[in-house]
């Protein structure tokens, strides 16, 4: 007998919606029948889907936990894989991946092994890592150790471009070290991600405000502005060019950014780029609000001009996924910062992640609802090397579902959230939000209220895949 069957709901595949009752055994689909069919599946446990759109758990590509906030001095970190993976659970998010730092005197494994002691018995979703340099220059000895580590199981690393704000320590890779990366990642079949903006126009931009005495928040996109991230897409994208190497390249805040990485792509590169949330709703307008400060991560909301280039290529493939970049702080650490200098970046958004992309993609631009699941879970599986094991609805993929409830309009408050005390999108109305998530066949969230499962989240073991590897491929 099957373990679990979830019936009656339409059923986002990939070949479009349908009517379907889903079979579940040992956490993975076994079984995939029409819902009028003679002769129903039949389970110990059934989870009605009557009314319910039934999607893919969420795969977040970019979140950080348990990371210490640099504009704040030591001590003071966000929240911890605990409290944010409850937050993901109940708005639908099955799979996160957070960063695995490398610190000097590591070896590589060690750096996994620390991060996974944060995350091993405390999340209740499933949860990977990208091995993450902050250092300006890489040693050889640890170049030499990318590719066991890949063969491990880590199919994804990071680097930044940039130190993002004057006063913070080191966090800007070399662009020559970056090429030694990029080369070792290739060889070894991984991805490189990048924060991708230009060190020595942000610095100068912020000694230009500083000299000027221009340095409330609303000059922000002045510092992260849209020439930072044009040379600094150009670079790195040319030099995976020379290597041959796929990137992936975060938060894509500019219309320039994306013709960039539109350009790549026409001529075959494998250059992947992760929109946000709130770069496709909001721009820097913003940054007036009384509270301006909870809309901002690095780099800057820029303009609306920006903004609304965003959901164009979400729709047309150009941009591959949407990420939320989360830092899950409460109001009053996200907004100490009043200036350019000192503000807190990252903010949350990993419950609303899902309710917002059915909203803006599904409801309002009316994008099919397979368009939706590559935004959401399969391209960030499939670009992570987690596919299919997530991201899919099919025969011999883990049982990550979510149950949406599209039947009527949801105002999203601060209050009934799990992640933090605030929300930027406090007010905003959902046309859908997650009821049910199940996790490999477990149910976590049913009707909207955690159950008893454990924190039973694993660590994933990735390879990508050779498609994603050559071209374009999503």
């Amino acid at each position: 007998m099957l373990d679990t069957v979830v019936r009656g709901g339409l059923v986002a595949m990939q070949s479009g919606p349908a009517r379907l009752d889903i079979g579940i055994k040992d956490g993975v689909i076994v079984a995939l029948r029409a819902s009028d069919a003679a002769e129903p599946l039949t389970a110990a446990r059934v989870v009605d889907a009557t009314d319910r759109v039934v999607v893919p758990g969420g795969v977040d590509p970019h979140v950080h936990t348990s990371s210490p906030m640099p504009t704040l001095g030591d001590g003071i970190s966000s929240y911890g894989p605990d409290r944010v993976s409850i937050a993901a659970a109940f708005g639908g998010t099955t799979t996160m991946l957070d960063f695995a730092h490398w610190h000097p005197g590591d070896d590589l494994a060690d750096s996994f092994a620390r991060k996974d002691a944060d995350w091993k018995g405390r999340s209740y979703v499933d949860y990977g890592f990208h091995g993450t340099f902050r250092e300006p220059e890489i040693p050889f000895e640890v170049l030499d150790q990318v590719a066991d580590a890949v063969a491990d199981g880590h199919a994804t690393w990071k680097v930044w471009m940039t130190n993002t704000t004057p006063g913070r320590k080191w966090q800007k890779t070399d662009i020559g070290h970056i090429w030694g990366l990029m080369e070792r990642t290739a060889a070894a079949n991984a991805m490189l991600c990048v924060h991708a903006e230009d060190d020595d126009i942000v610095m100068y931009a912020y000694k230009r405000l500083q000299h000027e005495g221009r340095t409330d928040l609303t000059h922000m996109s002045e510092a992260h502005n849209q020439l930072s991230e044009q040379l600094s897409f150009q670079r790195v994208i040319t030099l995976a060019r020379h290597v041959g190497a796929p990137i992936y390249i975060m938060h894509v805040s500019a219309e320039v950014g994306v013709e960039a990485i539109r350009a790549a792509r026409g001529s075959g590169q494998p250059v992947y780029g992760e929109c946000l949330p709130h770069y496709a709703s909001y721009s820097d307008e913003v940054y007036g609000h009384h509270n301006g400060a909870i809309y901002h991560t690095y780099p800057s909301l820029k303009a609306p001009e920006d903004r609304d280039a965003m959901w164009s290529a979400l729709a047309d493939g150009t941009l591959s996924t949407i990420a939320t970049d989360s830092v899950c702080v409460d109001l009053d650490v996200k907004t100490t910062g009043k200036t350019i200098v000192d503000a807190v970046g990252g903010h949350v958004g990993v419950e609303v992640r899902m309710a917002v992309a059915y909203t803006e993609a599904v409801a309002r631009r009316g994008l099919p609802l397979e368009r939706y699941v590559d935004l959401t879970s399969r391209n960030a599986a499939k670009v992570m090397g987690a596919y299919p094991q997530k991201g899919e609805i099919a025969i011999g993929s883990d049982a990550d579902l979510v149950l949406l409830d599209a039947t009527q309009p949801h105002t999203i408050t601060g209050s009934e959230l799990h992640e933090a005390d605030y929300t930027p999108w406090e007010g905003y109305v959902a046309a859908a939000w997650p009821t049910t998530t199940l996790l490999r066949g477990e149910v976590l969230v049913a009707d909207g209220e955690l159950t008893d499962a454990p924190a039973g989240g694993l660590l994933l073991k990735r390879s990508l895949g050779a498609d994603v590897l050559a071209r374009p491929a999503l």
